[in-house]
């Protein structure tokens, strides 16, 4: 009876979080940086993550450079290092992102702090019901560069005269937003299950603060993100670990389906991972790693299949994730 209690409060809550994000979601008119190997950076993903993993500390390390192949100076990069660590019913932790926009001169840099909370009772340890709230800042900066209004075709390679005028009128070109993001997750970690299922929902830029380098009153978009799959135990040699990820911003709308086949190497802790996601409408993206003791390296390109494929040859994007957990248990390529 009280296992039933829990579930329906479950879905409740959850469903009541997300009417309200999506009902957001709609006032609002950029696109934040995002990840293929969004499953190992969990305090990007959703708040409520924070501290949900079987170990004492946990720290990783996330780095995305894409289109090098087009833009052959800088490309794109994301890198992020976060921690965190579980305290009882509560998780503690937080995040750095760096975003820089390959040679535009644009860089956002994220400092956010990061906790959660376990709202659910179960004495079997089965369900759990998290919520998390993370606050922090965002730093953006522009350096200029050169512009259409500075071409001179009198002055010689590489044709742009710098003491031009841009035409440009900047009002600032660093400025802090506030950022506060909320989000709620649900697992099942009944052991020895064939499926424990997972999923979650959270709300990022939740304050639409306003974000423009000229006179313009541009906000930041609420992005949301709702997230959910289910680890399958296969043997004891075997797991599949399949999810999907789906994101809103704005007019941005991205989907990521995918699965994580893990092979267990008998005798020891330490496991071998690989599987395909496909982002619709974007990439095809194989995803390969391991787990050595304490340690889980993964890696990923994402091979280009949008209509920019005939220009990029279909390289898109590379991704590396290093995480460590100082573990009580086993730690699987998972967010639980």
């Amino acid at each position: 009876m009280e296992n039933r209690i829990e579930i329906r409060a479950v879905r409740s809550v959850a469903a009541a979080v997300f009417v309200f994000f999506v009902g957001m979601s709609l006032y609002v008119h950029a696109q934040d940086a995002h990840l293929s190997q969004f499953y190992s950076s969990e305090l990007t993903l959703n708040p409520a993550l924070t501290g949900q993993f079987k170990g004492e500390h946990r720290g990783y390390l996330n780095y995305r450079a894409q289109w090098r192949s087009l833009i052959k100076t800088a490309p794109y990069e994301t890198t992020i290092l976060a921690y965190d660590r579980p305290m009882k019913r509560f998780g503690v932790g937080g995040y750095i992102m760096n975003n820089r926009a390959g040679s535009s001169g644009v860089n956002f840099l994220n400092l956010v702090l990061s906790g959660s909370y376990e709202v659910s009772i179960d004495p079997q340890r089965v369900h759990h019901l998290t919520t998390g709230l993370q606050l922090g800042v965002i730093n953006k900066q522009y350096v200029p560069t050169t512009f259409d209004a500075q071409y001179d075709t009198t002055y010689g390679a590489p044709w742009f005269n710098e003491t031009l005028p841009t035409g440009e009128i900047y009002q600032q070109l660093n400025y802090i937003l506030p950022e506060l993001n909320f989000g709620v997750f649900y697992y099942n970690a009944k052991r020895y299950a064939t499926f424990n299922p997972y999923g979650g929902i959270s709300g990022l830029h939740l304050t639409n603060p306003r974000e423009t380098f000229f006179t313009d009153n541009n906000r930041l978009p609420l992005r949301v993100v709702a997230y959910g799959g289910s680890k399958i135990k296969i043997d004891k040699i075997y797991s599949v670990d399949a999810n999907f990820l789906y994101m809103t911003q704005a007019n941005n709308h991205e989907l990521q389906v995918g699965a994580i086949v893990t092979y267990n190497i008998q005798g020891s802790n330490d496991n071998f991972f690989a599987g395909p996601y496909y982002r619709n409408k974007d990439a095809f993206v194989f995803h390969l790693g391991g787990t050595y003791e304490e340690y889980v390296i993964g890696l990923s390109y994402d091979f280009n299949t949008s209509s920019l494929s005939s220009v990029s040859h279909g390289r898109g994007g590379f991704e590396l994730s290093v995480t460590y957990v100082k573990q009580k248990a086993r730690y699987l390529p998972s967010i639980f």
